[in-house]
C-alpha cells in the first residue's frame, strides 16, 4: 500500500491485528517507522462505509477476473 502527502510517498506495509482493550490495533511499517493503528469499533463502521461505494465494490468484484485474465 502507498500513502501519498504533501511530506512525500511512503509505503505501508500490513504485519499483524490484535485486539487491545476495546481498540482494533494494526501493527505494520510506514517507509522505516514502525506504526500501530487503533481503530474504534465506530472507526470500522466509518471505514466500511467508505470501502462499500459502488465504485469500490465494483473493483474489488473485477479484481479476481483481471488477474486471471492477466497472468
Amino acid at each position: 500500500m502507498k500513502v501519498s502527502s504533501p511530506a512525500g510517498d511512503f509505503e505501508i506495509t500490513v504485519n499483524d491485528a490484535t485486539v487491545e482493550d476495546d481498540h482494533i490495533v494494526i501493527t505494520g511499517q510506514m517507509g522505516v517507522w514502525d506504526s500501530e493503528i487503533y481503530m474504534k469499533p465506530s472507526d470500522l463502521v466509518s471505514f466500511a462505509k467508505v470501502i462499500m461505494k459502488p465504485k469500490v465494490l465494483l473493483f474489488l468484484l473485477k479484481y479476481p477476473f483481471k488477474k486471471i485474465i492477466n497472468r
